[in-house]
């Protein structure tokens, strides 16, 4: 199976699951289309690449099995469900960076135009540089790697990392490509400039030029590239939101077809749903959430990754104090973005005043993950579908459930599915976040 997907791999066909063409059609209709072939074929070497995680982790899975039962263990063990986790992260990592360098190319194709599809010969060869790289790693553990001495999950570790590094590696190349565009583009708008040159406007705005000719000025839309964090299990791409302009100017022309976005419904991060649900705060999830087997929005109709009675409690000390707070099934809901594979979007990054930057996640587990490293108690305290939970040792635990009022509920014992560290310091301390049972919110008689 692994060793059929390589194969398609270096021919450069398209499996047809981003939903658009293959490559090969493509390129027979638009041949002149280079390097959005070039895309579409590292996109199916991801694809590849997280099939030959997921050979590699059944692999060791079975391995993990047949040593237990050789020391006499029986059923299921935490070992095991360890390693199922380890692989559900690292496929979901592998996901993330796909969609990362997928989302940098939409977005150069539609800040500059249909230039951005052809390319350069300098981008070419970034981009068929990192296809290359990767599929030299995946042929590399798939040819020597059961002969080798390397453990499994020293194997699977070198994987994940070149999956990340042919990610960030291809979004660079997107950046200086969609640079070296838009210079062509303002040297062809003012040829007969008297100095044939434009001269930096204030440092203050980067992306701000000034022609040599004082009778006229061009604005130049500057867009801080989309980055891939790896600094969770699951990697997180940082997308920046657009500031519109706070004056208007009479003679001005802009070389960025990229419209500020006043609102969250404008620039299509979330989907229609989520933010019908961020409008309206009393209405609640729709049947085909709470009630169908596997949960799905509505609108869009793609799956939601979630568990019925779960939800996340973060751990967080940035107070002073330890505070707890469990995110509810609505407020995920709200993050979610259209598509199948899209992910979700940290609605508390879209909410912060003066922040540009949004993190879009790849799954529930990454974007939990987020919170709990890069927003502190006061913005979670602010959220009202996420719930500040004050424990009362084994007697139980006083919920404050925002401007819901307090409501008291027994300790279940809270059966842990997940307890994970965090492992880089947050903006004001280190956190914790965890899986745990979801208990419903009453308030209390007479408040």
């Amino acid at each position: 199976m692994v060793a059929e997907t390589a194969v398609l791999t270096v021919r450069g066909e398209h499996t047809g699951r981003m939903g658009a063409f293959t490559v090969n059609d493509h390129a027979a209709s638009a041949p002149r289309d280079v390097l959005q072939s070039i895309v579409y074929t590292l996109l199916d070497v991801f694809d590849a690449t997280r099939d030959l995680y997921q050979t590699l982790t059944n692999k060791d899975k079975r391995e993990l099995e047949l040593h237990l039962r050789a020391k006499g263990y029986s059923g299921s063990s935490r070992q095991l469900e360890y390693v199922d986790e380890a692989g559900v992260s690292g496929k979901r990592g592998i996901l993330t960076d796909k969609l990362a360098v997928l989302k940098r190319y939409e977005d150069g194709l539609r800040d500059v135009g249909d230039g951005f599809a052809v390319g350069d010969a300098l981008s070419h060869v970034s981009l068929q540089s990192e296809v290359i790289r990767l599929q030299g790693v995946l042929l590399a553990t798939f040819l020597y790697g059961p002969t080798s001495e390397e453990p499994l999950q020293q194997q699977l570790a070198k994987i994940d990392a070149a999956s990340n590094a042919a990610a960030a590696a291809a979004v660079d190349a997107f950046d200086a490509f969609e640079l070296r565009l838009q210079a062509e583009l303002r040297t062809s708008v003012f040829p007969g400039s008297r100095r044939g040159s434009l001269r930096a406007g204030s440092p203050s705005m980067p992306g701000s030029f000034v022609a040599d000719d004082e009778r006229s000025t061009a604005m130049v839309t500057y867009r801080e590239p989309s980055r891939v964090r790896a600094g969770s299990p699951v990697n997180t791409t940082i997308l920046t939101k657009s500031r519109g302009s706070a004056s208007s100017l009479t003679d001005t022309r802009s070389l960025s077809s990229r419209s500020s976005p006043p609102s969250l419904a404008s620039d299509g991060l979330y989907c229609p749903y989520a933010i019908d649900l961020e409008r309206h705060r009393s209405q609640s999830l729709s049947p085909s959430i709470t009630s169908a087997t596997t949960p799905s929005c509505p609108d869009c109709k793609r799956t939601l990754h979630l568990s019925p009675g779960k939800a996340w409690e973060i751990l967080k000390s940035d107070t002073g104090y330890p505070r707890c707070f469990q995110i509810s099934t609505r407020f995920v809901v709200k993050c979610h973005r259209p598509g199948p594979d899209a992910g979700y979007a940290c609605i508390l990054c879209s909410r912060a005043a003066g922040s540009d930057e949004v993190a879009v996640c790849g799954d529930v587990k990454a974007l939990v993950k987020h919170m709990c490293e890069e927003h502190g108690s006061r913005d979670l305290k602010a959220e009202e579908d996420i719930t500040e939970v004050v424990e009362l040792g084994r007697s139980g635990s006083l919920r404050d459930g925002g401007g819901g009022g307090l409501g008291y509920s027994p300790s279940r014992g809270s059966r842990r599915s997940a307890s994970v560290s965090s492992r880089r310091k947050s903006r004001g301390s280190v956190g914790w976040e965890r899986e745990v049972e979801a208990v419903e919110i009453r308030p209390r008689r007479g408040l």
